[in-house]
């Protein structure tokens, strides 16, 4: 059974913003951690850029090795659940928690309303 445009629409437009959130919070996250100004820099770039990487070569639609499934469920459910880590440890809960849930429901429902995408 196939869903209908608009629900598959909602679901993948929150998706693709979840993925912005994750990326997002990466950098806010790294901008915490660091020991000084030189290393908050370096983590705020690093992590978000490790996590693009990531996607970009087994998560994403044109990915050359996308990976099956449920491993491309599991590194998503794992990307998003470490920002949400990452964040809750250098005192964003609120927003680590949200951006972790959001992804990791997002990254279910595409797989119930929007597959293959």
């Amino acid at each position: 059974m196939t869903s209908p445009a608009p629900v598959r629409g909602a679901v993948l437009l929150i998706r693709f913003l979840s993925e912005l959130g994750m990326l997002a919070g990466l950098a806010v996250a790294g901008a915490h951690l660091g020991g000084g100004v030189v290393l908050n820099i370096v983590f705020a770039v690093l992590l978000p850029l490790a996590a693009a990487a990531l996607w970009g070569m087994f998560v994403a639609p044109r990915a050359r090795r996308r990976l099956p499934e449920p491993g491309r469920f599991v590194l998503e459910f794992v990307l998003f659940g470490v920002t949400g880590l990452v964040l809750g440890l250098t005192g964003w809960l609120v927003a680590g928690l949200v951006v972790a849930v959001v992804g990791i429901g997002f990254a279910a429902l595409t797989r119930v309303f929007a597959k293959d995408s």
